[in-house]
C-alpha cells in the first residue's frame, strides 16, 4: 500500500520509516477489501480535493488523512471487522473506538500530528451523533467532513462483510438524507455529487433533481470553489469513435476507468488480465491501449513488446497505468515502446488529458496513413495501396478457396481528350469517371488509380461471371457521363476482368497480368467493351 503515497511522499528515513512499513503491512490485511477501499478513497481525495480548490497543503492533509483514516482497524478483532452481519451493542461500541486509535497511532508513527485531529473525527456528524466524541459542527474540522463523505460514499457503494453494495442512485440517495437531516454537510455532498457528475459518473444513472439545486459554496465562509470545466464525455468527437483496450486486472480501478471512459467518447474493449488482453488485441480494432503492468499470466510489459512486434498494431498508442514508480520500471516500459506512463492514484483531468494526447495523435496518424493511401487527383486509392490489400485478398481467397476477381479498366482515347481539350479538362475525366468507379463499388472492393488514365478494381467473394457484370454496369454509366464544357467530351472505357474463379492462380500478380490482357483484347476489338481472361 506504500505506493499510494507516492502524490503525497512521507519521506522517512531509518527507524520511521521501518516502523511505517510494519505497520502499513499490518494495515493493508485488516479485512479482504481493505486496500482496495483505501486505493478508491485516496482516489476520490486526490481528485475531489483539486475540484474544490484545497491549497497544496490542505490536499496534502486531506490525502495523508484519508490514507491513515482507518489506521485504528488494526487493534480491532478480526472477528468483528469481518462478521457477516451487523454488530452486537458491545461489539458496535468496540468499532467505534477506532478513529481514536488510528488518531493515537498517527502520534506514534512519527510526524503525522496535524492529520491526528482529522483521522479521529472521520466518524463524527454535525448534529453531534456520531462517534466516537459526539462532535458537532462547530466542532469537526472541514477536511474531516471531507474524509467522512468519502468514506461513507464508498462504504455505500462496495461491498463489505455485513451488506451488499448499493446502487448508485440509492448511495446518492442515503448521502443527500444524511444531509437533509443536519449529519451531514450538504454543501459538501451538493459538491462532491456534482464532482461526480462532472469528472466521471452518467449523469443519466442519477434521478434528474439531484443536479437541479443551484451552486453553493461548500466552504461556507471560506474561498469558494475553483471553477472547474466540465468534460463533455458524452459525444464522439469528430472522425468517429476510437477504440480503447482497458487491461486493468485490479476490478475496482477497472470499475473506475470504464464508469470514466464509457460514456460515448470511446468504444472500450476490457481484459482483466495480460493473456485476455493479447486475445482482444488479436480480435479487436484497438487504437489506444491502457495497460498495467502487473498483471497475471502476462505482463503489460510483455503486452507492450509483442504490440510493438506485430505489423497490424505496432502504431496502437500505449499508456502504462501502474502502481510501480522506480525510475528502470518507466525506462523499461518507455525502452519497449510504450508512449507514455500514469502512476496510480491518477489525477483524472490529467487522465484525461493524456489520454486526449493519444486520440490526436493517433488520428493524426490515420489522416498521414489516409493522404498517403490515396491518389490525391481522384481520392481512390494508390497502387501502392492496392497492391499491398492485393496479395492479403489473393492469400485469404487462396487459402479458403473463396473466388477473387479483378478489373482493368482504361479510359478510351485519352491522349486525344488531352490534346484537344487541354490538360485540366483530362483532370476532371478522370476525377467524374473515379467518382463513377468509386460509388459503384462495394466498401469490401478496391477501387484504385493504376497509373495515367487506368484503374483497377478488386473484387473479393466475386467469380468471373459476377465480375463481368460489374464491369458492364461500370462501362455504361461512365459511358453516360457529359459534360457542359465542353459538350463533345463523352468519355468511355474498355475493361478486362480475370477471375480465380476461371482458372487456378499461383500469385495475385498473374491474375493482374491476365486482367491487362483482356483489357488489350477490349482495346484491339473496338474499345467500349468487356472483355475477360478464360481458362
Amino acid at each position: 500500500m506504500l505506493y499510494l503515497l507516492r502524490p503525497y511522499p512521507l519521506n522517512w528515513e531509518g527507524e520511521d520509516r521501518r516502523r511505517l512499513e510494519i505497520f502499513i503491512d499490518r494495515l493493508s490485511k485488516v479485512e479482504p477489501y481493505f486496500e482496495a477501499h483505501i486505493q478508491r478513497a485516496c482516489f476520490y481525495a486526490l481528485n475531489f480535493g483539486r475540484y474544490i480548490g484545497l491549497s497544496d497543503a490542505e490536499m496534502r492533509l486531506l490525502y495523508l488523512a484519508t490514507f491513515f483514516h482507518d489506521a485504528g482497524k488494526v487493534s480491532i478483532p478480526a472477528a468483528i471487522l469481518q462478521k457477516p452481519g451487523p454488530l452486537t451493542h458491545d461489539e458496535f461500541e468496540v468499532m467505534k473506538t477506532h478513529p481514536v486509535l488510528g488518531a493515537e497511532m498517527c502520534l506514534q508513527l512519527g510526524p503525522l500530528e496535524e492529520i491526528a485531529p482529522l483521522v479521529g473525527a472521520h466518524h463524527e456528524k454535525l448534529d453531534g451523533s456520531g462517534y466516537p466524541q459526539h462532535l458537532t459542527e462547530k466542532d469537526i474540522p472541514f477536511l474531516a467532513r471531507i474524509v467522512a463523505t468519502i468514506e461513507i460514499y464508498d462504504a455505500l457503494r462496495n461491498e463489505r462483510s455485513y451488506k451488499p453494495p448499493f446502487s448508485l442512485e440509492k448511495s446518492v440517495e442515503i448521502l443527500r438524507e444524511e444531509a437533509a437531516a443536519g449529519r451531514l454537510d450538504k454543501n459538501l455532498i451538493d459538491a462532491f455529487v456534482k464532482f461526480g457528475e462532472s469528472q466521471y459518473i452518467d449523469p443519466q444513472m442519477l434521478a434528474v433533481d439531484f443536479f437541479r439545486e443551484p451552486e453553493v459554496d461548500v466552504r461556507s465562509s471560506r474561498a469558494a470553489p475553483v471553477a472547474q470545466p466540465k468534460a463533455d464525455l458524452s459525444t464522439a468527437p469528430e472522425g468517429g469513435q476510437l477504440t480503447v483496450l482497458i487491461a486493468e486486472d485490479n476490478p475496482d480501478q477497472m470499475e473506475i476507468l470504464q464508469t470514466m471512459l464509457g460514456q460515448g467518447r470511446y468504444r472500450l474493449v476490457c481484459a482483466m488480465d495480460g493473456e485476455e488482453a493479447w486475445e482482444k488485441l488479436a480480435s479487436e480494432p484497438v487504437d489506444i491501449a491502457l495497460l498495467d503492468i502487473m498483471m497475471p499470466k502476462i505482463t503489460g510489459l510483455e503486452v507492450c513488446r509483442r504490440i510493438r512486434e506485430d505489423p497490424r498494431l505496432k502504431n496502437i498508442y500505449v499508456i502504462f497505468l501502474t502502481a510501480m514508480v522506480s525510475g528502470e520500471d518507466r525506462v523499461k516500459g518507455l525502452e519497449l515502446g510504450a508512449n507514455d506512463y500514469m502512476t496510480k492514484p491518477y489525477y483524472v483531468p490529467e487522465l484525461m488529458a493524456r489520454l486526449s494526447v493519444g486520440e490526436r495523435l493517433t488520428r493524426e496518424r490515420r489522416e498521414i496513413e489516409t493522404q498517403a493511401a490515396r491518389d490525391p487527383l481522384t481520392g481512390l486509392h494508390n497502387r501502392r495501396t492496392f497492391e499491398e490489400r492485393l496479395s492479403h485478398e489473393f492469400e485469404r481467397a487462396k487459402r479458403y478457396s473463396r473466388p477473387m476477381s479483378i478489373l482493368m479498366i482504361d479510359v478510351d482515347d485519352f491522349k486525344n481528350i488531352n490534346d484537344r481539350h487541354g490538360h485540366p479538362c483530362g483532370d476532371r475525366v478522370l476525377r467524374r469517371v473515379a467518382e463513377v468507379i468509386g460509388a459503384r463499388t462495394r466498401k469490401v472492393d478496391i477501387a484504385a488509380r493504376y497509373g495515367g488514365e487506368e484503374f483497377v478494381v478488386l473484387l473479393p467473394e466475386i467469380g468471373l461471371e459476377g465480375g463481368i457484370q460489374a464491369g458492364e454496369k461500370l462501362r455504361q454509366e461512365i459511358a453516360a457521363i457529359r459534360f457542359d464544357e465542353p459538350a463533345d467530351v463523352s468519355p468511355t472505357v474498355s475493361i478486362g476482368v480475370a477471375s480465380t474463379s476461371a482458372r487456378p492462380y499461383h500469385d495475385a500478380a498473374t491474375v493482374v497480368q491476365d486482367a491487362d490482357l483482356a483489357l488489350y483484347k477490349a482495346k484491339g476489338r473496338g474499345k467500349n467493351r468487356v472483355e475477360f481472361a478464360a481458362d
